[in-house]
């Protein structure tokens, strides 16, 4: 018969209590000590220093090149729906058409023109094409 170590069980509480301090340290240290700053979202008036908007149109989730994209400005903002455009991009092969010049102020409508019949639009104000990409298609 084997006798017993009285020494064991001290080694062992000294090896769980060791390893439960480093746990609680590292649970502790996990987390940030200050609170870090929210981000901020969209600016309550236009930015005038952006004045660009992009325009990304897909096809069955793939961004499609060449794809005519048609920018205009709605006729009625109460209810925004695309009117004559005034300029049109073909996209690049990211599917990406960029937009200048525009009025940082402004809601504009963007028409990506898919195939014979087949369009995808979207209008919209300054505080979304001022801070997001405009997504068009399938």
């Amino acid at each position: 018969m084997r006798r017993s170590d009285p020494a064991m069980p001290k080694r062992l509480m000294i090896v769980l209590t060791g390893a439960a301090l480093v746990l609680a340290i590292a649970a502790c240290h996990s987390g940030s000590v200050t609170p870090s700053p929210s981000a901020s979202g969209p600016s309550p008036t236009p930015n005038p220093k952006i004045t660009a908007a992009t325009v990304n149109v897909t096809v069955l989730g793939t961004p499609a090149a060449r794809i005519p994209v048609e920018a205009s400005t709605p006729k009625n903002t109460a209810s925004p729906r695309p009117g004559t455009p005034f300029e049109t991009i073909g996209t690049n092969k990211k599917g990406n058409a960029i937009f200048n010049h525009l009025k940082p102020s402004k809601t504009y409508c963007w028409v990506a023109i898919l195939g014979p019949g087949h369009t995808s639009s979207d209008c919209a104000s300054w505080s979304v094409w001022q801070n997001s990409t405009i997504t068009l298609g399938t």
